[in-house]
């Protein structure tokens, strides 16, 4: 049987890679990967927040019917997800790095592992499984400074290096944090003790000790290069910043957009970035998506540069892991997958971060596929994370529920086949239920709706404004195809606001 490796970035937009067309990124592992099997350029995810559209991915559910529909909801323990199939089916299922599955905030009275006050109760001594059909796993929570405070790497970091915490933080950071964004620093911590570091080498480790009697399904997620933007050396100096491309935008285009998203600040202007990841306060609109009217030029271009540097480092891990699978003679009979979970505008439309504006930057995301009679090239064709569950099981020819997606395992074989002619998206709110919205793309368009605001719509030429930067919605002329649309994406998928579980943290 075929083992699989599924590698999964958070926030890492489709046009982020060398084998993706980027002009200036290096990710040489990535694109040797690619090189050797199938690229898939049009592939979304259905939700562009982070843990519905993961959810989405291992369910094969969308958000509204697993029901972790915003960050602080709890995936139900009862959904079968990949690994529970996998492991059904006989395959030992490891986990490494960032899930998500769980809010990190939720309180220690729900015993959640993938939340930090799990790590401060005696049961979580020892504790390395089971979780959500993984057989084991080694945890990692957040990102960047939250990510030294609960899971397995916060405590491997307090065993290995006690003081090396305190590093990640911006006041120590290696040149001055810029004055109009505490998210852009240059991170002291030294790179073997960096959690990209721990990731690949619990992966490799995994690996290397892998009874190849049995087939093995490993996850291997990175949290990076999710914001704040903020590498270790050599990778956060890997970049000048001067040679950043100019973001894709365009003078006074967020006038045509609702209006909520020429209004987004971010976070509580009021705290650091570090305060509020600690002391949050009242629950917020998710995503941080945030106009960068306020940054200089020169502070974006930090933020792009960090950006790239972050997808640089994960691609040497991703090389770390390749090699282990090459010493050990596996890489002919392993399915390796890479992915992210959604994207970034980075500065794209005059924004950064992510939010409830479904634009392609958020929700166009890699997938690169080899292995066992995968066909080298690109795939244009439409595909979802939506459609991976049930792809996964026909392809290694398995029997298990494939939930709302549908499979495209023919085209690994063979880049002709054609799939599903459009895509849907949704976005839950957390705390402004009008940014509740639903999303229709076909080749040609791309429309979204706001149930609890009718007067709000979004209406896209993909063929001609690819950037999505002139909104057709309340243009008369093109209110036929506006209104025929919205039909067809209201008989698909109808309105579900308030779909979804009980929130029991802020995130």
């Amino acid at each position: 049987m075929t083992n699989v490796v599924l590698i999964m970035t958070d926030q890492q937009r489709a046009d982020s890679l060398g084998c993706t067309g980027n002009p200036i990124a290096r990710t040489p592992n990535v694109d040797v990967l690619a090189e050797r099997g199938a690229v898939f350029t049009n592939h979304y995810t259905p939700h562009q927040i982070c843990s519905p559209s993961r959810a989405t991915l291992f369910s094969g559910l969308l958000a509204r019917n697993h029901g972790l529909t915003r960050n602080g909801v709890a995936l139900s323990e009862e959904i079968p997800l990949i690994s529970h199939e996998l492991k059904a089916a006989g395959y030992r299922t490891h986990g490494v790095g960032k899930f998500h599955f769980q809010p990190i905030l939720a309180g220690a009275e729900h015993k959640m592992p993938d939340s930090n006050a799990f790590w401060e109760l005696p049961e979580s001594a020892g504790w390395n499984g089971p979780f959500y059909g993984f057989d084991t796993v080694d945890i990692l929570i957040g990102e960047s400074v939250s990510a030294t405070e609960g899971g397995h790497y916060a405590n491997w970091l307090r065993k290995t290096a006690p003081e090396a915490a305190e590093l990640f933080l911006p006041e120590n950071a290696l040149a001055p944090v810029p004055e109009d964004c505490d998210e852009i620093w240059k991170s002291a911590v030294p790179e073997e003790l960096h959690y990209n570091s721990w990731i690949a080498d619990q992966a490799c480790d995994f690996i290397a000790a892998a009874d190849t009697s049995n087939p093995f399904f490993l996850l291997v997620s990175f949290p990076d290069p999710h914001h704040p933007f903020s590498p270790p050396a050599p990778w956060c100096d890997m970049y000048d910043p001067a040679d950043m491309p100019a973001p894709d935008a365009q003078v006074n285009e967020l006038a045509l957009m609702p209006s909520y998203i020429s209004e987004s600040d971010g976070a509580d202007g009021s705290k650091s970035y570090v305060d509020f990841l600690r002391d949050p306060g009242p629950p917020r609109e998710q995503g941080f998506m945030q106009t960068t009217h306020s940054l200089s030029d020169a502070s974006l271009r930090q933020a792009m540069a960090h950006t790239y540097g972050m997808v640089s480092m994960i691609d040497s891990r991703v090389g770390q892991i390749l090699k282990v699978l090459d010493d050990r003679g596996l890489t002919e009979d392993t399915l390796i997958i890479f992915t992210s979970d959604h994207g970034e505008l980075l500065g794209d439309h005059n924004l950064i971060r992510k939010g409830p504006a479904p634009y392609r930057q958020l929700l166009n995301i890699p997938l690169i596929m080899a292995g066992p009679n995968v066909t080298q090239g690109q795939r244009p064709q439409f595909t979802s994370h939506v459609d991976l569950k049930a792809t996964l099981l026909e392809y290694l020819g398995l029997a298990g529920e494939a939930g709302d997606g549908t499979s495209f395992a023919n085209l690994l074989p063979d880049e002709l086949h054609e799939t599903q002619d459009h895509l849907i998206a949704e976005y839950h709110a957390r705390t402004r239920p009008e940014t509740y919205n639903q999303t229709l793309i076909t080749e040609k368009w791309r429309l979204t709706l706001y149930a609890n605001n009718p007067s709000w719509g979004e209406l896209f030429d993909r063929s001609a404004d690819p950037g999505e930067h002139f909104n057709l919605y309340h243009n008369p002329e093109f209110g036929p195809i506006r209104d025929e649309l919205a039909r067809q994406l209201l008989d698909l998928f109808p309105p579900a606001p308030d779909a979804g579980g009980p929130s029991i943290a802020t995130y």
